[in-house]
């Protein structure tokens, strides 16, 4: 089953259209959405398999799901992992909001979010590595090539295409959370 991912950076509604109410940054560009278009998008965060989406878009009234999914593929902003290692060499991660380090209560786990509230995510060490540290790879597939050198993950060092499998998890968490983007490779 190909996964979905969700391309680039909500930026809230545009009053000025009431056709394409909502807008999505990639990178420099602002892609402007219907509702049904930014709802499927909004849902991409969290479930990342085709029927799964498709069935939460049928409990939000969301019609015609297949064919919005499609339309945000061709715009570029779902991305199907098809080839999990294309993919990965042509998206990066980049981290939003706030590192709030890790909880008192559970130093095993981090915290991300703003200064004075609740965290918005609490991950575990390898998800969290990736989020404060994957932006400055140049790729996914570059953060799994240094992963590989210094045995991160531990499943099968010395192999980008070893840590591949944990990047993707950590990949789907952060975006969940809303902690972080995908963005296409420039």
């Amino acid at each position: 089953m190909t996964a979905l991912f969700p391309i680039g950076h909500g930026a809230g509604p545009d009053a000025s259209t009431e056709s394409m109410p909502y807008v999505v940054r990639v990178g420099r560009t602002a892609e402007q959405l219907s509702a049904p278009e930014f709802g499927v998008w909004l849902l991409a965060h969290r479930l990342t398999h085709v029927t799964e989406l498709a069935a939460a878009c049928a409990d939000a009234d969301i019609d015609d799901p297949e064919r919005h999914v499609d339309t945000l593929l061709s715009r570029g902003l779902l991305a199907a992992a098809d080839d999990v290692a294309a993919f990965a060499q042509r998206y990066r991660l980049l981290p939003l909001f706030v590192g709030l380090g890790n909880r008192p209560d559970d130093p095993e786990r981090f915290a991300i979010g703003v200064p004075g509230l609740e965290p918005l995510a609490t991950l575990g060490p390898i998800a969290y590595e990736l989020w404060q540290w994957g932006w400055v790879a140049p790729s996914l597939w570059a953060h799994c090539e240094v992963l590989a050198t210094i045995g991160e993950t531990a499943d099968a060092p010395g192999t980008a295409s070893a840590q591949l499998g944990a990047v993707l998890d950590g990949v789907s968490v952060l975006l969940a959370d809303f902690v972080a983007v995908l963005a296409p490779v420039s």
